[in-house]
């Protein structure tokens, strides 16, 4: 009874007091532990560069290369120490065109680029196939060198639809290629533009009410009637109202017009909406740690999967299981998911995309350890050498006779490069990708320590 009155004579304002010191404490008590553990994992990451080899991205030097004509540059691929220029010539009245007016060889030494014959491509069955399409095919373009595996296929635009087109298949030996044939088209494909599988909402999902909405796996719950798109993260049709909205164009619809898929990664759901009568999907990204969502449309042509269930990547930027995000205000549109390279020190993935009208490719590095994506390089092509050197280009509208190469240092390398490791070492023994994952681990916590209260769950998290 006496410890009851006690606390019923506690003062309000001193509880309050109470609990702001305490959460002060334990704030204060994160972020002390927090510095000491990012002063440890930066001196574990330096231990370890030392250990199995760093290779920082970093531009080396712009180069110049000179063609025989003025051209419009396309793509490059490296093969062994060349590498493989291919280009458009307008010749105007010129009826024949030859190899040299498609493509160059260059070999890459001492940092330097340097113009070779066309032997590495010299085939007398190829310089026939060569001569046939351009013969019957008038507009014809050069459009891309495609890898798949150890073949090559150099593809050209047949007329206005990209893919209207014709390949020539090579095998890749090393420095050497071999021509195999001209009916391999069917083979030149981009991999899937989704790594997730749409699900298309039904009747058994409709939860009728005074404000009806479709319910997604229980977490959260969507409609387009009312005039407009509306997202909630409560069942309670007695509401109209949500966490995110925005107008539709046919405010009179139901619940049953509006077409809508999602797909379930984690903690993301991705939301592809069409509305009715609109002729466009609408692609929202919903996270159900931080219960908030985000429209981004260039899910629309391509988004696939960060490594380690890290969250979503697409051609303009990227999107954490965290809840953290970024974009990056290029304005190129239409881009397709050409591939993705992890480098061997397991902590940097590269992302391709390709836009296959302009031919530009967008290329974003994601760092396992950072968990952030570089600011993107745009180019018209990029390719590697054996120890991770990156050439790329920008093309100019104009045909020129000269063309700037960018040369990258990068840890992209080839599987078979070696670089200088302790074998010694303890560090050695646990395994790079080992020490890799564990600091992204520990990366993860330190971002939930320089959160803000923005989630219930935050400290659970922790």
């Amino acid at each position: 009874m006496a410890q009851a009155e006690v606390e019923q004579n506690t003062p309000a304002g001193e509880e309050v007091a109470l609990e702001g010191n305490t959460y002060e404490i334990i704030r204060n008590r994160l972020n002390g532990f927090g510095k000491q553990l990012r002063e440890r994992l930066e001196k574990l990451n330096q231990g370890r560069k030392e250990v199995f080899g760093s290779i920082e991205t970093v531009l080396l030097s712009t180069e110049r290369i000179s063609t025989s004509n003025n051209c419009v540059p396309r793509d490059l691929i490296a093969v062994g120490d060349k590498f493989l220029f291919g280009y458009n010539v307008q010749f105007g009245l010129k009826t024949e065109t030859k190899l040299a007016d498609v493509f160059a060889v260059y070999q890459f030494a001492d940092q330097k680029f340097h113009q070779q014959p066309l032997d590495l491509i010299a085939s007398k069955q190829f310089e026939k196939d060569f001569a046939e399409l351009y013969h019957y095919h008038k507009n014809v373009v050069f459009s891309k060198f495609f890898l798949l595996g150890p073949h090559l296929y150099m593809t050209f635009q047949l007329g206005a639809n990209v893919t209207d087109v014709k390949s020539f298949k090579w095998l890749i030996e090393g420095d050497k290629l071999t021509y195999l044939d001209n009916r391999s088209d069917h083979e030149v494909r981009f991999p899937p533009q989704h790594e997730y599988q749409w699900k298309r909402t039904h009747r058994d999902l409709h939860q009728e009410g005074q404000h009806p909405h479709i319910a997604i796996e229980d977490r959260i719950f969507v409609e387009t009637v009312g005039g407009d798109l509306t997202i909630k993260i409560e069942n309670n049709t007695k509401s109209g109202e949500g966490i995110y909205s925005e107008p539709v164009d046919d405010a009179d619809q139901v619940l049953d017009d509006a077409e809508i898929y999602y797909a379930s990664v984690g903690n993301i759901i991705i939301l592809k909406v069409r509305p009715y009568r609109e002729e466009t999907f609408r692609y929202i990204v919903y996270n159900d740690k931080i219960k908030q969502a985000r429209r981004i449309d260039a899910i629309e042509h391509a988004c696939v999967l960060l490594p380690d269930d890290h969250g979503l990547i697409f051609s303009n930027g990227y999107y954490l299981q965290t809840g953290e995000h970024k974009t990056f205000d290029h304005q190129l549109q239409n881009m397709s998911f050409e591939k993705r390279l992890a480098a061997p020190n397991g902590e940097d993935y590269l992302y391709v995309f390709y836009n296959q009208q302009t031919g530009v490719y967008v290329l974003l590095r994601y760092n396992l350890i950072e968990q952030q994506v570089d600011t993107p390089v745009i180019c018209h092509g990029a390719t590697f050498f054996h120890a991770g050197e990156m050439v790329c280009f920008r093309s100019e509208e104009s045909p020129q006779k000269h063309h700037a190469l960018q040369l990258w240092q990068t840890p992209y390398v080839s599987e078979d490069f070696q670089p200088e490791t302790n074998t010694d070492s303890f560090l050695y023994k646990v395994g790079n990708r080992e020490i890799v994952g564990g600091m992204a681990e520990c990366y993860e916590v330190l971002n939930l320590i320089d959160k803000e209260d923005t989630y219930a769950n935050l400290y659970v998290d922790l």
